[in-house]
């Protein structure tokens, strides 16, 4: 099982996608398809500028995005963007339209007995609704380190603080890439995964602080694996658990 959610994991692109190149630089930042170049093209903006100012050219692409209808979801949200020009960002919502490589953080949570606390996601979530997760998970935001970023959601979804669960056990390391469902279907996600693991003390109970998840619940290793079988869970969800309870 293991093997074949490994490889849906890893996929090319659904089409053809350009390098994006920044003034002449060799290695480009980005990729895209032919339809969204041309619409960008028509209309009025130039994707391979001469002068430098990276920031204000991927703040306004990601404007344009938003304004065709080609970014995904909207969310205030910047990733880090590795630029030939140097430190620069992007809106999240326009990150897998433009093949950018993006960071996230889970949060594997072991009881005492041995089970797992997971969390359901919320319905309106748009990626994987209502499907079961690790207890915490989420992306790495350009102004955060990932252990920054692994408090912040451990907070936000778990409504526990991650000094006050133990030692983290840092692994498994996973790498993701496949066509998404961003912009019309013409999305590529590429995502590194960081995972850290905590034994949640007794009488701590995870609590929603952001509305993101519908509840948490213990389940045994045998239950995950069943689960995982029925596709109850996400994908890199169950790419994580069974690396952990294998």
């Amino acid at each position: 099982m293991l093997k074949e959610l490994d490889a849906r994991a890893d996929q090319a692109p659904a089409q053809a996608r350009s390098p994006l190149h920044w003034a002449g630089a060799e290695t480009p930042w980005g990729s895209a398809p032919p339809v969204v170049l041309e619409q960008l093209a028509a209309s009025g903006l130039v994707l391979q500028p001469a002068a430098p100012d990276p920031a204000a050219h991927l703040t306004e692409l990601a404007a344009r995005l938003r304004a065709l209808g080609l970014s995904g979801r909207w969310r205030d949200e910047a990733v880090r963007v590795a630029h030939p020009a140097g430190p620069v960002a992007i809106e999240r919502g326009c990150a897998r339209v433009l093949g950018v490589p993006t960071l996230a953080v889970h949060l594997i949570g072991w009881s005492p007995d041995g089970r797992l606390w997971l969390q359901q996601r919320a319905a309106s979530k748009a990626e994987d609704p209502n499907l079961w997760d690790t207890l915490v998970g989420g992306m790495v935001s350009a102004a955060e380190r990932p252990r920054e970023a692994l408090v912040r959601e451990t907070w936000e979804e778990a409504g526990l603080q991650l000094a006050e669960l133990g030692p983290v056990r840092v692994g498994p390391e996973l790498f993701s890439r496949r066509p998404v469902s961003d912009a019309q279907g013409l999305g590529y996600l590429q995502e590194r995964l960081l995972t850290a693991q905590v034994t949640v003390p007794p009488g701590r109970v995870p609590q929603n602080q952001d509305g993101e998840v519908r509840a948490f619940a213990l389940w045994t290793p045998d239950e995950v694996r069943a689960g995982i079988a029925r596709g109850e869970f996400t994908l890199d969800a169950a790419r994580l658990l069974l690396r952990v309870i294998d």
